[in-house]
């Protein structure tokens, strides 16, 4: 079951850390670079959420990474 647990964090952790860093991208992609010249930059505000999720997913996802590859090297086989 240990181990099981530890698979388990390690594959969420690395799908969390993955969708944040694709999130992280996104908003810079679409609030920043697309967005260059025009008079409008409402939306800099108003993606913010899109940035915080992919930052707590990052840390989320690398906590949980971390502990399952941790568990998984300390536990026997």
């Amino acid at each position: 079951m240990n181990r099981a647990l530890s698979w388990t964090a390690l594959l969420i952790g690395g799908l969390a850390a993955v969708t944040g860093i694709v999130f992280i991208v996104l908003y810079s992609l679409e609030a920043f670079i697309y967005r260059i010249g025009e008079p409008d930059q409402s939306l800099l505000f108003w993606y913010l959420p899109i940035l915080f999720l992919g930052i707590i997913a990052l840390i989320f996802g690398t906590r949980s990474a971390r502990w399952g590859l941790k568990h998984l090297r300390s536990s026997p086989d």
